[in-house]
């Protein structure tokens, strides 16, 4: 199997019972389809660069899991079908930055501004 990245970005009209249920649809998907989920991470309601659907606010959640490659498909399909879903991105992972970034928290991660 495979490790995975999934960002997607959801309605900020929604109420926060709502972006719960729509978070364990997901991690129940990933699930049932033979995946497994290392982390979640809800990075909270975050306003967006520009306008989607008409929204300048979402509320983004990523998650890092491992799966076959089939369910990338289930995701993408789902995704589409789900009109409180803004946009999404899957992104296959080296495995080295699954490790590195397991222990990180969601602040450090998110628009951290490192000098080289």
């Amino acid at each position: 199997m495979r490790q995975y990245e999934t960002v997607f970005i959801l309605d900020p009209g929604l109420d926060e019972i709502t972006w719960d249920k729509e978070v364990k649809k997901i991690e129940e998907l990933i699930e049932n389809n033979k995946g497994k989920i290392i982390q979640t991470q809800r990075w909270g309601l975050r306003k967006l660069s520009y306008h989607i659907k008409k929204k300048n606010e979402g509320y983004y959640v990523l998650i890092q899991f491992e799966a076959p490659t089939s369910l990338i498909r289930e995701l993408d399909r789902y995704y589409k079908l789900n009109e409180s879903c803004l946009r999404f991105l899957n992104v296959v992972l080296e495995e080295k930055k699954v490790v590195l970034e397991k222990d990180k928290e969601p602040s450090s991660i998110v628009g951290s501004k490192e000098k080289v």
